[in-house]
């Protein structure tokens, strides 16, 4: 009668590589019966329960190291014990994998979005309150500082916010607009954020996007686009019978994960206007 089953023949039972036990013999995971004198792995039939015990372990995403203490300690109060801890573990890559989720839908629905943006409208309409991370003031030309701002910008940012999918966001005096180009004129770089993670940040490193009223457009980061773009606004401004009452917001709607052109890139800007009656 036959007494034990070789690599292959265990593999094919559990479903995994020779490979796999292989390496589980070698890591003192899964250790055969015996080794005969020519090197090969036997194992008896009843080693096919323990083997189940570590392929429904790894199914529930237990690491390895985890599995081998784990068959150490084994008992009743034990095991309740540690698939608990197995259960927040998969709870906590669930929130997070939520997250990333919702990054994913803010990325897919700005790009969704410019592709159907009609670049020779503007808009004005009501605009709720946001909430915006800030930076200090960046001066473009100088670039050795421009990049030490950003630097300690983002070192105080949670990594969350930076990578939650918003658009990253500018601000500039409202006097710029004046300008040929608005890109020309210093501003401070914003992260938007949440209402409830204000709370998060200092206070001084929060700034409020005001509710209210203003005309916004998208355009090319490109002097052409941009000087053509200001134009239309002044003109748009002065047949309506609007000024700006405010300063200037920007938010990235198209950025340097969706192209590597910067002329590429896209914008909405927008101003805060009051009637000039």
């Amino acid at each position: 009668m036959k007494k034990y089953l070789s690599v292959s023949e265990m593999a094919e039972y559990a479903g995994v590589s020779r490979r796999t036990l292989i390496y589980y013999d070698q890591i003192d995971l899964f250790k055969p019966k015996k080794t005969g004198d020519n090197g090969y792995r036997y194992y008896s039939f009843d080693q096919y329960a323990e083997l189940d015990v570590i392929l429904i372990l790894k199914a529930l995403n237990m690491s390895l190291e985890d599995i081998a203490a784990f068959l150490k300690q084994r008992n009743p109060e034990y095991t309740l014990k540690e698939l608990g801890v197995q259960r927040e573990k998969v709870r906590e890559r669930i929130t997070n994998l939520k997250q990333i989720e919702g990054v994913l839908d803010e990325y897919i629905h700005r790009y969704e979005k410019i592709r159907s943006v009609d670049f020779e409208v503007l808009t004005y309409d009501y605009r709720e309150k946001e909430y915006y991370v800030v930076s200090d003031m960046i001066d473009h030309t100088d670039e050795p500082s421009a990049f030490q701002v950003y630097s300690h910008f983002y070192s105080l940012i949670q990594s969350r916010d930076i990578f939650s999918g918003y658009p990253i966001g500018f601000l500039t005096e409202g006097s710029a607009f004046e300008q040929r180009d608005i890109h020309s004129s210093p501003y401070r770089a914003l992260i938007r954020i949440p209402e409830e993670r204000r709370k998060v940040y200092p206070n001084n490193l929060v700034i409020e996007k005001p509710a209210g009223y203003y005309v916004s457009g998208f355009v090319r980061d490109d002097i052409h686009h941009l000087v053509n773009f200001s134009e239309r606004f002044k003109k748009y401004l002065n047949e309506q019978n609007l000024v700006i009452n405010g300063d200037i917001w920007e938010l990235m709607w198209q950025d340097e994960v969706a192209t590597a052109s910067k002329e590429q890139q896209i914008f909405e800007v927008m101003l805060p206007v009051k009637s000039m009656n």
